[in-house]
């Protein structure tokens, strides 16, 4: 006679149940990118660190907005200041939703408080599209180059 193994028959279920949902995740459930595979591939961004979503999204959203940030630089350059152009560098995240959080200075050329603060008000109350990670902000590194323009008269 041979011996039962206790819950055997509990055991092959719980066995092929696990198989089944094993098979079921890998064919229909895990995330599947574009090209085919789960994560995020080097060829999808390139050497500066930058997404598409970075590269579009984002860019497009700045350069829709620059005619702001030069206003910000001619009221600058209205207080006579001494220095005519240079750089300033801030970063901020972008929340699943668009909204842009967090605006930091990380270098600027200008020794104008006015200057940076009206630069990161604008870039506060922009509206970006929503990342397509939507589960984490997404971080956001700019430079804005600044250099009078020189207008003669005839």
């Amino acid at each position: 006679m041979k011996k039962a193994i206790p819950f055997q028959k509990e055991i092959l279920l719980v066995t092929v149940t696990t198989l089944l949902w094993t098979v079921m995740y890998l064919l229909f459930l895990r995330p599947i990118s574009e090209n085919g595979s789960s994560s995020r591939t080097p060829s999808q961004i390139d050497t500066r660190g930058l997404t598409p979503y970075h590269k579009r999204e984002v860019n497009l959203t700045i350069a829709k907005h620059k005619i702001k940030i030069q206003h910000c630089y001619k009221q600058y350059l209205e207080s006579k200041p001494q220095q005519e152009e240079g750089k300033i560098q801030f970063d901020w995240q972008i929340e699943p939703d668009g909204d842009p959080t967090k605006v930091e200075l990380i270098h600027s050329d200008f020794s104008s408080n006015n200057l940076t603060g009206c630069i990161q008000n604008e870039i506060g109350s922009w509206e970006f599209p929503p990342p397509p990670e939507r589960s984490h902000n997404t971080y956001v590194e700019y430079t804005f180059h600044f250099k009078k323009e020189e207008t003669f008269s005839k």
